[in-house]
């Protein structure tokens, strides 16, 4: 793995809190664009760290530690 795709490690804690904070909502017809694009950007980061997440932990789980 090259030193542009390793990403920092990321805590469980902080991915509940951001989602807590950040929470998936649904919307109406009358909303404004501007805080849809809003929303969706936000989800959009959150989605990332927990792909990020769930890839630690599967690398985690099947690397072989060094003896």
């Amino acid at each position: 793995m090259t030193q542009e795709n390793i990403f920092p490690l990321l805590a469980k804690e902080l991915l509940e809190s951001l989602e807590e904070r950040f929470p998936q909502q649904d919307f109406g017809p009358g909303v404004d664009i501007r805080e849809l694009d809003y929303h969706y950007g936000q989800r959009s980061v959150i989605r990332f760290l927990l792909l990020k997440f769930e890839e630690q932990v599967e690398n985690s789980l099947t690397s072989i530690p060094d003896i």
